[in-house]
């Protein structure tokens, strides 16, 4: 997986922008997977700042370790067309994957 920008966790991440503690979010879900790994990921967007954002999700208290920033979209329209038959995807044992895939075009450094 490439790291655009990376955060040691999601406090870190939201801290460092006010816009992103602010912001709401559209939660694409914490079950994401890569093949071979029983790590469960969270995919999520946020609305104020337009990122697309996934972490390692850690415990039941919805903690996040690992952030990594996917790519900036601007719009939820764009999202939903970018993530199409992610609700499908979410469960695969090699979903993140695919995720990855559809938005290294649109990729940030």
């Amino acid at each position: 997986m490439t790291d655009l920008r990376s955060w040691p966790d999601e406090f870190a991440f939201l801290g460092e922008d006010p816009a992103r503690r602010r912001s709401d979010s559209l939660d694409l879900g914490a079950t994401w997977r890569t093949a071979g790994s029983n790590d469960a990921w969270r995919v999520a967007w946020l609305r104020e700042t337009g990122e697309l954002y996934l972490c390692r999700a850690d415990g039941h208290d919805g903690s996040c370790t690992d952030v990594s920033l996917l790519a900036v979209v601007a719009r939820e329209a764009d999202v939903d067309a970018l993530l199409d038959g992610w609700r499908e995807r979410r469960t695969d044992p090699d979903g993140l994957s695919w995720v990855v895939r559809r938005t290294a075009p649109l990729a940030v450094a």
